[in-house]
């Protein structure tokens, strides 16, 4: 696949958002050397319903859309970041908060990391298969949808599962959010349309797979539903995943004894938020199993760290780049030193 490179600097940001104040502009971006994207994992097969009353025919699934960025000043110890998103959200979780500020993707470019951010196969800028649901209207059975359907996070549900507060619209009086601009962060939820895909191989994991076989060694980041994909990948490239952050996804902390034997192959940090994260408990377990098995694995809870109201979107809570520090802080002292490849397309 023919992939162009963009090298440039980048001078200023200008960008239009939905509720959001003018005073809560982002920093001065970081200078790159590169900057693009590509997919990767694409599969050709055949529709025999694409919609709009067209002919069947030929169409790319499974593919991961993956945007890369090179810091002009790059950190020579530094090994890339991968940074996946979680349920309902795209990889825009990593980028510019929703009040301006900094994600994890600029501060981690700030400090010398390449940073690829994707979105899983099947979900917003990845695209998806509408046949399923094409079908189902053309022959008039419900039952080709997939069976949960095409799941959206309401502002009700997101309230709880992300920890907001004790029930919808009552915040936690040490919440971290950002909660002026709550409407900027819905703004950015959409449907987990990958469920139109086959799930055997997961896609997403067979994309990330791939991409690590593409760009080398490098630290996979992953947040809430990737927990389970990024565990998969640790479980099939320890050779090339030299550093593993799982930011609250709980079903990454279930492991077999002979999963817990490959997981000490690779440093391991779980990260969990304030207010009774469901998932504390387990990965708590899951991270002293493979302590014990003789890995680099630890646990850092934000409110351990004297610091409460951490919610699931840590990454974008007033203090996400605190949070960042802890994490890189880990990652010097546990992953090991290597010169960072330029981006491979």
């Amino acid at each position: 696949m023919s992939i162009h490179k963009v090298a440039f600097r980048v001078f200023a940001l200008c960008a239009a958002t939905i509720s959001l104040s003018p005073s809560a502009t982002a920093a001065q971006p970081p200078i790159l050397r590169e900057q693009g994207s590509f997919f990767i994992n694409g599969e050709v097969v055949r529709t025999e319903n694409p919609g709009g009353q067209a002919p069947g025919g030929r169409v790319v699934v499974n593919q991961m859309y993956v945007e890369y960025s090179v810091p002009k000043r790059q950190n020579p110890a530094a090994l890339p970041i991968i940074m996946v998103h979680g349920s309902g959200h795209t990889g825009k979780t990593y980028d510019t908060t929703p009040d301006g500020r900094d994600g994890w993707k600029q501060y981690f470019l700030r400090k010398g990391y390449t940073v690829y951010v994707v979105d899983h196969a099947g979900r917003a800028r990845s695209g998806w298969n509408p046949e399923a649901i094409n079908q189902a209207q053309t022959k008039g059975d419900a039952g080709l949808i997939p069976k949960s359907g095409i799941v959206q996070f309401t502002y009700e549900r997101a309230w709880g599962v992300f920890r907001f507060g004790p029930k919808p619209d009552e915040w936690w009086p040490d919440s971290k959010f950002p909660k002026e601009h709550l409407d900027q962060y819905m703004a950015q939820l959409v449907p987990n349309s990958e469920v139109t895909l086959r799930q055997s191989p997961q896609p997403t994991v067979s994309a990330l797979i791939a991409l690590l076989d593409k760009i080398g060694p490098a630290m996979l980041m992953v947040h809430s539903q990737s927990g389970t994909y990024g565990t998969q990948t640790a479980l099939a490239r320890p050779d090339l995943l030299k550093g593993y952050i799982n930011v609250e996804g709980r079903t990454g902390c279930n492991l077999t004894p002979d999963q817990v034997k490959i997981m000490a192959r690779v440093p391991w940090l779980n990260v969990a938020g304030d207010h009774n994260w469901n998932g504390d408990a387990e990965c708590r377990a899951a991270t002293s199993l493979v302590s014990d098995a003789g890995g680099e694995a630890a646990f850092l809870a934000t409110y351990e760290k004297g610091v409460r109201g951490n919610t699931h979107m840590m990454m974008m809570d007033i203090n996400n780049l605190q949070v960042a520090d802890w994490i890189l802080d880990w990652i010097k002292q546990n992953v090991g030193a290597a010169r960072s490849k330029s981006a491979r397309k």
